[in-house]
């Protein structure tokens, strides 16, 4: 097959974005979809998304639309940059214009809070036999970094590796570096869950704890995550990688994280609501702690930082308490 150098990218916030700025500086043309008409305007009239990665040039090879017509899906390869939770209604109003042998790239992270599950099973709900031509990208990417061009490693997993080269093309470069996994749902729970303890880090910096506080808390968190994403199917060396415990550092301690972000600002007392309320850019560690939540007690897992943040979040919980359920023993060996 011959392919066109033609990718479509759906979602065009700061990470859609950013992609779209690295593959275009590939020498690819970019369609990207943005369902903000002011995107549109702003990337047409000043080459530059003002909303949502201000300051960051965009080449004359993005050409952006709000128009989510039959040409978009004409493409070698279709990206999804959509916010996790508006994945599946986006999925399901495209769906009959997908072709069945493009190939579908996911850069989305989070889990689905109505359901519970990871992209890649929304994905599957909604396009039978999917997983042969799907892809999914996670790792610590900061969109500004990826932008500036600042040098920056992610992982590709697929369960079929015969698009994992083709993949790599697309976005490689000398600054912007990818690894390949067969493990797709340890990849996707890796940058989904590491939200969650990037919120509580982000909360225990708001409240001016130490940093050997930090550390304990983003070690015993990452604990939790290993033992859930084991009873959902995940591999565990996955998790020492980059798209686990790479990504999770780069959240928690990263000044750019927006879970972080939103943490410090109930650390030190603010509204949740009215966080969530004041900024355009979605948290989406926000809408992942009810689902881990959840998921950890159909599975009975004893998750005490999970709950706490979950409760702080959804149930006003004091954010002093979570401290101390990181002191509480739960009998399980540091490993």
């Amino acid at each position: 097959m011959k392919l066109k150098k033609l990718v479509t990218i759906f979602g065009a916030g700061s990470w859609g974005t950013a992609i779209a700025k690295n593959i275009s500086d590939n020498g690819y043309r970019v369609k990207l979809w943005a369902k903000e008409e002011d995107v549109v305007e702003s990337i047409v009239k000043f080459k530059e998304n003002k909303p949502y990665l201000p300051g960051i040039k965009l080449s004359s090879l993005i050409h952006p639309t709000n128009s989510l017509d039959s040409d978009l899906f004409d493409s070698d390869f279709l990206i999804f940059s959509i916010p996790t939770q508006f994945i599946r209604s986006s999925l399901i109003s495209m769906k009959d214009m997908i072709p069945k042998d493009s190939i579908l790239i996911n850069t989305s992270k989070g889990i689905e809070q109505s359901s519970m599950k990871p992209i890649c099973s929304i994905f599957k709900d909604i396009l039978p036999r999917v997983a042969r031509r799907y892809v999914t990208m996670s790792g610590p990417s900061f969109a500004y970094d990826v932008a500036m061009r600042l040098p920056t490693s992610v992982t590709l997993a697929s369960t079929n590796p015969l698009l994992l080269p083709g993949a790599m093309k697309i976005f490689e470069n000398e600054n912007f570096k990818t690894y390949t996994s067969n493990d797709v749902v340890g990849v996707e729970l890796g940058g989904s869950l590491k939200n969650v303890i990037a919120i509580g880090a982000g909360i225990l910096d708001g409240l001016q704890s130490s940093e050997s506080t930090k550390a304990a808390f983003i070690t015993r968190g990452l604990k939790e995550i290993r033992t859930l994403s084991k009873f959902l199917g995940a591999k565990n060396i996955t998790f020492m990688g980059l798209s686990g415990i790479g990504d999770l550092m780069l959240t928690a301690y990263g000044k750019q994280s927006r879970n972080r972000s939103l943490g410090v600002h109930i650390g030190k007392g603010q509204n949740i609501r009215k966080i969530l309320a004041s900024t355009t850019t979605v948290a989406e560690g926000f809408y992942t702690s009810e689902a881990i939540y959840q998921l950890t007690k159909k599975y009975k897992i004893h998750s005490p930082i999970v709950e706490s943040i979950y409760k702080i979040l959804y149930k006003n919980s004091d954010p002093k308490k979570m401290v101390k359920n990181l002191l509480k023993n739960d009998g399980i060996a540091d490993i």
